[in-house]
């Protein structure tokens, strides 16, 4: 029988909107909730499907940074997977931050200036250039072009680069 905690481990929310109503009082509970959710996202191989998935608000939660992420989230996710325009409720006001927020170390500012996509740049969110990458995330061109880059990996003879 599993724990709670294990259970927690297992959570897939299907929206975004889900994945943040989960996240409860802890930043492990709200890590997995979103991972969970860019899991079932990523195996969604159906573009509408996908998009559904993004369409339902998150809650704001008074937290700046988290509402601000999650807009860049759902805006990156239409952007990044060719879904069509992002959802309205990116837009609004509370999802943008007015002082820069670096995800990564100072030494790392540089780097995280010039990668980031611009649904996160244009809300001074700073972070990599696939920053919701996951192992279920399909590899294609542009995936193999940044993992290239990070670690030099290259598709081998016969492996498939999927489209996005």
């Amino acid at each position: 029988m599993l724990t709670q905690p294990e259970q927690t481990l297992c959570f897939r929310p299907g929206t975004l909107a889900e994945a943040l109503r989960f996240r409860g009082n802890r930043a492990d509970q709200s890590r997995s909730a979103l991972v969970g959710f860019l899991d079932a996202f990523y195996l969604d191989r159906d573009r509408q499907s996908r998009r559904a998935r993004v369409l339902d608000e998150p809650p704001l939660i008074d937290d700046p940074r988290t509402d601000a992420l999650f807009g860049a989230i759902g805006e990156h996710l239409c952007s990044r997977w060719r879904l069509g325009a992002a959802p309205e409720w990116t837009e609004s006001s509370r999802r943008f931050l007015r002082e820069p927020y670096f995800i990564g170390p100072e030494r790392m500012k540089p780097f995280l200036l010039a990668e980031s996509p611009s649904a996160f740049r244009r809300r001074f969110i700073f972070t990599e250039a696939e920053p919701l990458r996951r192992a279920t995330m399909p590899r294609d061109g542009r995936w193999w072009y940044y993992e290239t880059i990070r670690t030099g990996m290259t598709p081998v003879d016969g492996e498939e680069i999927e489209s996005a």
